[in-house]
C-alpha cells in the first residue's frame, strides 16, 4: 500500500448561485460573474482557479486547487477554513454540489495501485457536506522524468 500522495487535488463546486452585493451609485469594472467570484473567494477563505458560467442561468462551476505538498496538512486546513462556509452554502443551496477530486497516477506497466485515505481527513471533509472521488489517470512515470 503506497503513502497518500495524489499528484493533484481540487475542489469542483456545481450550481454556485451567489448574489453579488449591490452597489449603488458605483461603478465597476467587475462583471457580476467576476463579483461573485470575489464573494465566493471571501466567503471560502480560498482563491477559485477557476469560474465559469454552467448551462443553467446564473449558475457557475467554481474550482479550487489544493497544494499537494503536504497533502493531509493541506485538506485538514480546507476543512477547517472552508468547511463551515461550503456547509452552509450547501444547506442554502448557493452551492449545489461539493466535490473534493483527489487525482493519483496508476504507471502504466503497474499491476495494482492502492492508496491510503487518513481517517481524520475523511472525516474532516465529510462532515461538511463535502464528496470525496478518487480519479486513477493511466502515465508513464519513466517518460515524466525525462522532460
Amino acid at each position: 500500500m503506497n503513502s497518500f500522495a495524489p499528484f493533484a487535488i481540487a475542489l469542483r463546486l456545481s450550481g454556485v448561485t451567489l448574489r453579488p452585493p449591490a452597489e449603488e451609485g458605483t461603478l465597476s469594472p467587475l462583471t457580476d460573474a467576476d463579483k461573485q467570484q470575489l464573494e465566493l473567494d471571501g466567503a471560502l477563505k480560498q482563491l477559485s482557479s477557476r469560474f465559469e458560467p454552467e448551462d443553467a442561468e446564473g449558475s457557475f462551476y467554481a474550482q479550487v486547487d489544493v497544494p499537494v505538498t503536504n497533502p493531509v496538512r493541506a485538506l485538514l486546513e480546507l476543512a477547517e477554513q472552508s468547511g463551515p462556509a461550503i456547509a452552509a452554502m450547501l444547506d442554502d443551496r448557493r452551492i449545489g454540489k461539493a466535490v473534493l477530486d483527489l487525482a493519483f497516477d496508476y504507471p502504466e506497466h503497474g499491476e495494482a495501485m492502492s492508496t491510503r485515505l487518513p481517517a481524520h481527513v475523511v472525516a474532516a471533509i465529510a462532515g461538511f457536506g463535502i464528496d470525496i472521488e478518487v480519479s486513477v489517470y493511466l502515465t508513464d512515470v519513466e517518460d515524466d522524468e525525462e522532460d
